[in-house]
């Protein structure tokens, strides 16, 4: 199509050159940023020019005398001969400091700059940002100089601007003179050459999404699939050298998704929270009637893009955090995700194969073999798929009298769960809360209930917290729970047991694992209250203690820590 466009140009252009002693006006309309400055940027290196040129930004300008002045000073010569040497045009600023104060102006600036414009003729000057042009500059104006230049100087006039953007009173006046002045008019309709232009080390494949994404959504603002390529670069930059290319699918579709509902969120009524309404359940998991007419046709429209737009899954978890800024992402579990089985092609197609069977149910086109299919597909994605999905599985399953594979499929969930969530109970938590918590779902209730028995799933070991500190430097995260679930027992083992002789702490001494411990919770904003504790004991081994040296060394390392300010 563009090519097409910047033919016609071209064509327009040079007829009128070769065969007409007046000029011709062209407008390029289109979208802000859907790159019309580009096409014609594209369109002259892509069809050097013979005839003088001079490009205009109306941005800065603030009267006609500016506006002549930047044509005449600025205008490049094609041919050999210079018509206008350079040295000469910096004269205007030389004769602008000298005024005739009977007349009150600059007469001689005045009298130079017309001779000067006089001299511009049979040349192309396309002027540009009519939507920044400032109020002090009339765009009746600024069209009757092009047009005195199209008529009286033979010269080609390119106007570029967005025809819906232009100031309310200049609107009035651009139609004016609209029929006047403009000969031909090319509309820019689509950002897709900017797109591809500026993303050429992406996958093309990922390429075309933008540009379907682009199309679908209509949104045609460059400056939009700018933040994308950048984001989408910097969060491939922190992964794996080699990354599956359904996972580079899977990271762009969370930027497009993430930036459509940060800028055009409030507009067509998106939200994070609809990944969780258009998931597998199709549309039976919320009322048709409560959704617009538009909304309905963006999510038709993100479902035919990619099948990831209306999926949960842990990416959109990460990347929600991001674009919410609520948390920090966890650069390392985005790396491990790339790494792990959880983004290979075989779980991939997985994921694919369980797409077609949901769709299968919603056109009733099921045989014979679907449930045996359904529980088979459900059952090898239970480490990658959502708690959400696996939920219906298993309720499609039981729908279909299939009660034995419902309930293999329950028991394989559970049992992974109950895998997981001893050492990522948050994390699990936190995805289920972070999409919408479902009392009817089995898997969020099975969690639910796991918390309220063991306070402490998912929280790290008292061991590990105290190893990251005095091995590292680092604190775990949720070590503030940790420390404040334990007990002045457990304190009493740790400083009297045999912790130290593990493998992990030999070269640690007490005083530097008391100092740790005080350390990460001055660190974590509970100082205090393990202080009070940490005295007690120690205060209650000098009372218990028959050793006079050990009395005074326990009350030499409480000296030692006092004076460090953590005891």
């Amino acid at each position: 199509m563009l090519n097409e466009k910047q033919q016609r140009l071209k064509e327009i252009l040079e007829n009128n050159i070769n065969n007409e002693t007046i000029g011709t006006a062209i407008a390029i309309t289109g979208s802000w940023g859907v790159g019309k400055t580009y096409f014609w940027n594209d369109f002259r290196k892509n069809n050097p020019l013979k005839q003088k040129y001079v490009y205009v930004s109306l941005f800065g300008l603030e009267s006609l005398n500016d506006l002549k002045t930047h044509i005449y000073s600025n205008i490049e010569n094609n041919h050999s001969i210079l018509e206008i040497p350079r040295w000469i045009r910096g004269l205007p600023s030389i004769f602008k400091d000298t005024r005739i104060s009977q007349f009150g102006i600059n007469a001689s600036a005045k009298v130079f700059d017309s001779l000067m414009f006089n001299q511009v003729k049979d040349a192309i000057i396309c002027f540009d940002d009519f939507e920044r042009m400032s109020n002090k500059l009339d765009i009746k104006d600024v069209m009757g100089l092009a047009n005195q230049l199209k008529l009286e100087k033979n010269c080609q006039i390119i106007l570029i601007l967005d025809e819906t953007k232009t100031e309310d009173k200049n609107k009035e006046k651009y139609s004016e003179y609209k029929e006047k002045l403009i000969d031909e008019t090319i509309k820019i309709t689509s950002v897709e050459p900017l797109i591809r232009a500026n993303a050429k080390d992406i996958d093309e494949r990922l390429v075309d999404l933008m540009v379907k994404f682009a199309d679908e959504l209509d949104i045609h603002n460059f400056r939009f699939f700018q933040k994308i390529i950048k984001l989408y670069h910097q969060f491939l930059a922190q992964l794996p050298n080699e990354v599956a290319t359904s996972t580079k699918e899977i990271i762009l579709v969370r930027i497009l998704h993430g930036y459509l509902i940060e800028d055009f969120g409030e507009k067509l009524d998106l939200s994070w929270q609809d990944i969780n309404l258009n998931n597998e359940f199709g549309m039976l998991n919320f009322d048709p009637s409560e959704w617009s007419e538009s909304k309905k046709k963006t999510y038709e429209s993100l479902e035919s893009l990619s099948g990831y737009f209306v999926r949960i899954d842990k990416w959109a978890t990460e990347y929600k955090k991001w674009f919410e800024q609520k948390d920090r992402v966890d650069t390392q579990e985005l790396s491990s995700l790339a790494n792990s089985e959880l983004l290979s092609e075989k779980n991939n197609i997985i994921k694919e194969e369980l797409s077609h069977l949901m769709n299968q149910w919603r056109n009733i086109d099921v045989d014979q073999n679907y449930c045996d299919q359904l529980f088979g597909k459900s059952f090898e994605s239970i480490v990658f798929n959502s708690l959400t999905n696996l939920s219906f599985h298993c309720f499609l399953l039981k729908k279909f009298g299939r009660n034995d594979l419902s309930r293999s499929l329950k028991r394989a969930v559970i049992n992974w769960l109950n895998q997981e969530l001893q050492e990522n109970y948050e994390y699990i938590w936190d995805e289920v809360k972070s999409f919408g918590y479902d009392k009817e779902n089995l898997f969020h209730w099975y969690i639910k209930r796991c918390k309220v028995k063991n306070p402490q799933a998912g929280l790290p070991s008292l061991f590990d917290v105290i190893k990251a500190y005095i091995q590292d430097g680092s604190v775990k995260s949720k070590s503030k729970l940790v420390l404040e679930n334990v007990t002045q027992h457990d304190w009493e083992s740790l400083f009297f047991g045999d912790m130290l002789r593990h493998s992990e702490l030999k070269k640690t001494s007490k005083i530097n694992l008391l100092r740790g411990i005080l350390q990460i919770a001055q660190r974590e904003g509970i100082l205090p209250s393990i202080q009070q504790t940490i005295k007690i004991i120690l205060q209650n081994k000098i009372i218990v203690s028959v050793d006079v040296s050990q009395q005074k060394n326990i009350e030499f390392v409480m000296e030692i820590l006092k004076k460090e300010g953590l005891l």
